[in-house]
């Protein structure tokens, strides 16, 4: 404000003066935000509109020569006064203008407000303050960024919020325990979303009954979880990890519309400590998914060091190859074919088709390995579909469906089951290589829950009606009840090979391999026992009347080529068999 300003305005008559006030008091009036000039020394309100005295019930008269914070923040000065603002490093008056948004709470509302320096009609120091109520912007800007940071089902933080987080935290100073659920698909399948929804409120309850300091729970992804805890000792983290781990060997017991459900449900878990260093929050969530991967393969919780980078930059290598020998012809992928025996015709009946896989630069990678990887960057499918196309047309030109009782059998992956897609492109394989339906055997597993799954129940009863047989994997392993057993549709049960292993040494594994067998009879099935290697083990079967064996007694996995040169097997008796079932009085 210059001199010759100041002289002007002091020697401004007092008509001129109401004039002017006069003039002022009718354009802020007019304005419908909040409106009010303060004196900058005294913090007395010199002139408000009656936009903000209605607003507050207050006679604009009244509120005029009192102080302003009176009608904004209720006791002393705001923590945003115009007079902390307008004075530059200097100590001269700095007329702005300045904004900023914050709440007051006589009005009950979030302000943008803005405020302007001027010179009083008096020739003093003020400033013009209006406030413009943004309620409800603030409100739509909070759930937007609700929307963009929290998990809207389960109302807690979701991975674009713990990716901000950790990036908020440059020293490092944190440990993160993440956990994943590992059959929580299965569970879906068999019982419903609102099953599976109460389950992980039920953990995500359970997590919280303890007295944790200094954490958030996030949802990373549907099945995977993170706690960030701020000042936290690796000790304190394994031991809250070990725990949640263990808590999961037990069913959960899950309570809804008066019925109590035991679900059981297994967790890979992992600690990672911040302190560490990271290159950023992207950088540690892939680790945090390589070391869960780590946690699955040894059953146990995995903490993170820098010795297992070496692994988890192989696995990365790995998932790069599988992703690229898929989509480039499945480079290096082969069909195998095990032999399924039957004992009382002596020969060979059956085939399962064994999916190898030699990366071109890692070398032959363990089924297991490959498999899971496949599952996880969604080529599963592509996989599942060019096995089974392949084995069929080998058996085809083999002329392998000749034989009655031929059957192929060939797995299917949890998502292939789930593809609507499944049956056409079982139809479309069998019509294009002239092989019978009835000679193909689609094997699931029992995981899968096929016994209360909607979809998968209907899909398979499709299948019977096509006449291709449907087997269940891994019987006496999973989720299955015992006594609805008779309502699956299936036609085949395969027992995993720990059923096999001591059964001539361990009189209970003697009792439950009769048990599984008398099961399956008992349902109008047959059973396969997998893992078959010795003749004392096939003795022990037979006792017991199981109806297929399959292991390496009878024949290693077989390429294309060897089993062309075996197909004799499948017309000629196998003498081995007459001479146990002499031993123990089965007629040949």
């Amino acid at each position: 404000m210059t001199t010759t300003e100041t002289t002007e305005t002091n020697e401004m008559n007092l008509p001129e003066a109401a004039n002017t006030a006069a003039a002022l008091r009718a354009f802020v009036d007019a304005a419908a935000v909040y409106t009010y000039v303060v004196d900058f020394e005294t913090d007395e309100i010199l002139m408000v509109n009656d936009y903000y005295a209605k607003n507050i019930g207050v006679e604009s008269s009244r509120m005029e020569g009192r102080k302003c914070w009176e009608f904004v923040s209720g006791e002393g000065r705001c923590e945003f006064c115009p007079r902390d603002f307008d004075l530059d490093g200097n100590g001269t008056f700095d007329p702005g203008p300045f904004t900023t948004e914050a709440f007051n709470p006589t009005l009950g509302i979030w302000g943008k407000w803005t405020w302007q320096g001027i010179t009083w009609i008096d020739g003093r120091m003020a400033h013009i303050v209006t406030v413009v109520d943004i309620s409800g912007e603030k409100m739509l800007r909070e759930e937007l960024s609700r929307l963009a940071y929290f998990d809207r089902r389960m109302n807690i933080p979701n991975r674009a919020r713990i990716e901000k987080d950790i990036s908020d935290r440059p020293s490092g100073n944190y440990c993160l325990i993440a956990f994943d659920y590992i059959s929580l698909r299965y569970i879906n399948d068999a019982y419903g979303r609102t099953l599976v929804n109460a389950l992980l409120d039920a953990v995500i309850a359970w997590i919280r009954s303890f007295d944790l300091q200094s954490y958030e729970i996030y949802r990373v992804d549907s099945d995977e979880f993170c706690l960030l805890f701020d000042n936290a000792d690796m000790m304190s983290a394994s031991g809250l990890a070990d725990r949640l781990h263990e808590r999961f060997q037990e069913p959960w017991e899950i309570h809804m519309g008066g019925e109590t459900t035991s679900i059981s449900c297994r967790i890979a878990a992992c600690v990672i400590d911040g302190r560490i260093g990271f290159s950023g929050p992207e950088d540690l969530l892939s680790i945090v998914e390589r070391t869960l991967v780590i946690s699955k393969e040894t059953q146990s919780v995995a903490v993170y060091d820098r010795s297992m980078d070496t692994i988890i930059k192989r696995d990365l290598a790995i998932e790069v190859s599988l992703k690229n020998c898929v989509h480039e012809g499945m480079v290096g992928f082969d069909v195998y074919f095990q032999p399924i025996v039957d004992p009382y015709l002596e020969k060979w009946v059956g085939l399962e088709a064994l999916c190898r896989w030699d990366s071109p630069e890692f070398g032959r990678i363990p089924p297991l390995v490959f498999i899971h990887i496949a599952e996880q960057i969604g080529v599963i499918n592509k996989l599942g579909y060019w096995v089974l196309d392949t084995a069929i047309s080998i058996c085809a030109e083999l002329g392998l469906d000749q034989h009655e009782e031929f059957f192929l059998d060939v797995n299917l992956s949890p998502s292939q089951m789930s593809d609507e897609t499944l049956i056409n492109k079982v139809l479309l394989s069998l019509q294009k290589h002239k092989f019978p339906a009835r000679c193909l055997s689609l094997e699931v597993t029992e995981s899968q829950n096929i016994e209360d799954a909607g979809y998968t129940h209907t899909t398979i009863e499709r299948l019977k009606s096509l006449e291709i047989k449907v087997a269940l994997d891994d019987f006496g392993t999973g989720y299955s009840n015992f006594n609805n057993l008779r309502n699956l549709p299936v036609r085949i049960l395969k027992t995993e090979k720990q059923f096999i292993d001591n059964i001539v040494t361990d009189d209970y594994q003697k009792f439950l391999s009769k048990v599984l067998v008398d099961l399956a009879h008992e349902a109008d099935m047959k059973l396969i026992a997998e893992g078959v290697e010795t003749p004392e083990q096939m003795r022990e079967l037979l006792i017991n009347k199981t109806d297929y064996f399959q292991g390496y007694l009878f024949a290693k996995p077989l390429t294309e080529s060897q089993l062309s040169e075996s197909a004799i097997r499948f017309a000629e008796k196998d003498p081995m068999f007459a001479e146990v079932k002499a031993e123990i009085g089965i007629d040949a």
